[in-house]
């Protein structure tokens, strides 16, 4: 099945999303130290190897700078272990857990993201394809190599008569038992690698992405793939107390967040890689931080007085929450105006005589409760803003 994958993923993308083209009909629709670090791994298939980026090699031990590992993994000011493998589906991220080969990182991790299940339907849908096709994959002149996504060379001559067949496979395709039969087994595949997890990191924080639909703008290709897509996804949940769901499905059907370009109009831009592009890996990344500032956030300090007077420029009052390590200071010339940090403080009473507090300017004052973790702060909720006339 990987030979598949490997060789004629692109060539079969192509002819297929061709012919659906050609029979698609529109519908007008009107830290300081090692130890002071987080340990975070990372599990995955190709998306979360960064695949295609720059940097990129099926060897590596760390993934790009630009992937949503490498980013998150600065957020937190550390590598990450990459054991994120292309071309992994479900099955083969059990194997590689139960090998053993992650257990040192595992027993000692703060933080697991995973991404997992493309594969488990990418994989049978290619099989389907080319075997529907008769096509052999050792017979395919592609391009592409373990380090890159490049779009391979077809014979269009063979085309008519691909055509001619595709119309009863799309049928085919849209209620595939095999297809919903992989579905099907995911549930409890995730739950196994969920649970080996949890059994290996038992101090560790996990992050689980669901799928997205990278064909989402191609006609028919984009309903098929739809329907598995939808039932898969159905494994995940937001509400579970195992690991924190990342919610990728969403922002990645409404914006352009893969390198997919698919327009029959300009074949020589076609391309059909459905692997995040850097700004989806970025809004992966932001999802991921945006959940673990969430998690991690302390209670909000709270601003109780605020006044200015001929010894100091500004004097604070401020009430903190338990668990927190001190607060920031914010200031702002317009009370919904942008606020900028001030100074950064853990005592009661602050006290400044700042030059960027100018005297007889009024100015509005928050306060925010910070909290770090492993070197990385975690901010709460700014309280209310106070006004004060800078005497």
């Amino acid at each position: 099945m990987k030979r598949y994958a490997e060789k004629g993923f692109c060539t079969v993308l192509l002819l297929l999303c061709m012919l659906s083209a050609a029979l698609y009909r529109p519908v007008t629709a009107n830290a300081k130290d090692a130890a002071d670090k987080t340990v975070y791994a990372a599990f995955g298939d190709s998306i979360a190897a960064g695949y295609g980026l720059d940097g990129y090699s099926h060897k590596q031990t760390s993934a790009p700078p630009d992937s949503y590992q490498g980013l998150l993994g600065s957020f937190l000011q550390t590598s990450s272990a990459n054991y994120a493998v292309s071309g992994s589906d479900s099955s083969d991220c059990i194997k590689l857990l139960n090998a053993g080969t992650a257990d040192a990182d595992l027993k000692k991790a703060d933080l697991i993201t995973l991404s997992i299940g493309s594969n488990d339907l990418l994989l049978p849908f290619i099989e389907i394809v080319m075997d529907y096709f008769e096509i052999d994959p050792d017979s395919i002149d592609a391009s592409s190599s373990a380090d890159g996504f490049e779009m391979p060379k077809i014979d269009l001559s063979d085309f008519m008569q691909y055509y001619q067949k595709s119309e009863a496979l799309i049928a085919e395709l849209s209620d595939h038992p095999v297809l919903h039969k992989q579905a099907a087994a995911f549930p409890k595949k995730l739950e196994n690698i969920l649970s080996i997890l949890h059994q290996k990191a038992p101090n560790a924080e996990i992050y689980v992405t669901n799928i997205y639909n990278p064909f989402i703008d191609i006609p028919v290709i984009g309903a098929l793939a739809e329907n598995y897509i939808s039932e898969i996804n159905q494994a995940f949940s937001s509400r579970s107390e195992d690991y924190t769901l990342i919610d990728v499905y969403t922002p990645f059907s409404r914006s352009e967040l893969t390198n997919i370009h698919f327009d029959m109009k300009k074949p020589a831009d076609i391309n059909l890689d459905p692997h995040p592009s850097i700004k989806g890996h970025k809004t992966i990344a932001d999802l991921l931080i945006s959940a673990l500032q969430k998690a991690h956030a302390p209670k909000a300090a709270a601003l109780r007085s605020v006044k200015s007077d001929s010894r100091h420029k500004l004097t604070a009052s401020v009430k903190l929450p338990d668990g927190c390590d001190g607060y920031q200071i914010l200031y702002s010339a317009a009370k919904k105006g942008s606020y900028k940090v001030l100074a950064a403080a853990s005592k009661k009473t602050y006290t400044t005589n700042s030059a960027k507090l100018k005297s007889g300017k009024t100015y509005y004052i928050k306060v925010r409760s910070v909290k770090t973790i492993k070197g990385v702060d975690y901010y709460g909720k700014a309280g209310a803003a106070k006004k004060i006339l800078i005497k």
